[in-house]
């Protein structure tokens, strides 16, 4: 029996955690390591910051759409899952233009009881609108099961702050997978300069009488307005698109503006009582980890301390997309570590 090779991951957010429980099921030893895990809460530390629902882009390149196809699916199987945190909830998504999508959109024949809205059923201001059935996720409880699930199937995880790409290097390692996230800007040997924050500030409150998300993207003020149920209760009001901002303290004012929106694009939402009779559960500031040119999923041949030929593989830089590519990218990495070492073993 052949020894399974060994694979080290930078990074426990939702992208290193879903790939080591992809490549652990799959044949690898995997041992993740990283400074920040589940039940964490650093601004470096992205995924237990984020809204975590599935919005695909109407308008996506072949890759992208497979992306979140593949994940789509797979949390749609989760959401039968008791212990998973991920539900499914009707979505209905609003621009205050036309997308000028010509035929049917990509996502028809993938999402659950996808149809575009009638114009004449779109609120005032609105020109286009989709419906569909999507999965939101329980932040917290979500992570926690990736990462039993991970260490269930025989994963490692080790503890430690990483200065350096080189750090993750281990003797008998054959692969590294670099999902560093929004610190892929700052490790040793990576320095990817294309990689940028997007601060999103966020509001939860409790509304367990919402049971559907809703989306409104403005082209006049270039907001996005979203309500996002959870499986306990708890409702994400959102947000926030700051570019190159690095603050992680709430500013009252935008809290004040994502209320005020959500209200309008979701009445219910205070059962006409007025906003001061929701219950705010907490103010949330996380930075995206965006990139120019878009993910960065791709493998490479280096060499370790010792001479010996490790295939690094890169998956971070996925913006607000974390969850909802998470699968799919996870299964890129598998197929693209599976190819290099292929490539090697054709060169002997």
């Amino acid at each position: 029996m052949s020894k399974k090779k060994r694979v080290n991951i930078i990074g426990a957010g939702v992208i290193g955690l879903t790939t080591g429980l992809v490549l652990q099921r799959n044949g690898y030893q995997v041992k993740i390591i990283a400074e920040h895990w589940p039940g964490d809460f650093d601004i470096n530390y992205t995924s237990p910051w984020a809204g975590a629902y599935v919005r695909p882009e109407p308008k996506l390149d072949e890759k992208g759409r497979k992306l979140e196809e593949v994940s789509y699916k797979t949390l749609w199987s989760l959401s039968y899952m008791n212990d998973t945190g991920v539900i499914r909830i009707p979505t209905f998504d609003m621009y205050t233009y036309d997308l000028q999508i010509d035929g049917e959109p990509w996502l028809k024949g993938i999402y659950h009881k996808f149809q575009v809205i009638p114009k004449d059923k779109l609120p005032k201001g609105a020109e286009y609108g989709l419906s569909y059935v999507t999965v939101s996720m329980d932040v917290p409880k979500y992570l926690r099961w990736l990462l039993s699930q991970f260490t269930n199937a025989g994963g490692k995880t080790k503890k430690i702050h990483l200065n350096h790409l080189n750090d993750a290097f281990e003797p008998d390692v054959d692969i590294i997978v670099n999902c560093s996230g929004i610190n892929a800007r700052t490790l040793g040997g990576v320095n990817d300069d294309k990689v940028f924050p997007t601060r999103g500030q966020l509001v939860a409150v409790w509304a367990p009488h919402v049971k559907a998300a809703k989306f409104l993207l403005s082209q006049k003020d270039n907001t996005r307005t979203y309500i996002i149920p959870r499986e306990d209760g708890i409702v994400i009001l959102g947000g926030t698109m700051d570019v190159n901002e690095y603050d992680g303290t709430p500013d009252p004012k935008t809290a004040e503006s994502i209320l005020n929106r959500c209200a309008e694009l979701c009445p219910e939402l205070h059962q006409g009582k007025g906003l001061s009779s929701l219950q705010i559960i907490r103010h949330i500031v996380g930075l995206r980890p965006s990139r120019k040119g878009g993910i960065r999923l791709e493998a490479e041949i280096s060499k370790n301390s010792a001479g010996n030929n490790v295939v690094i593989c890169h998956n971070y830089g996925h913006g607000s997309y974390g969850y909802s590519r998470s699968w799919g990218s996870a299964m890129e990495v598998l197929e693209l570590i599976g190819s290099a070492n292929q490539a090697e073993i054709s060169k002997l």
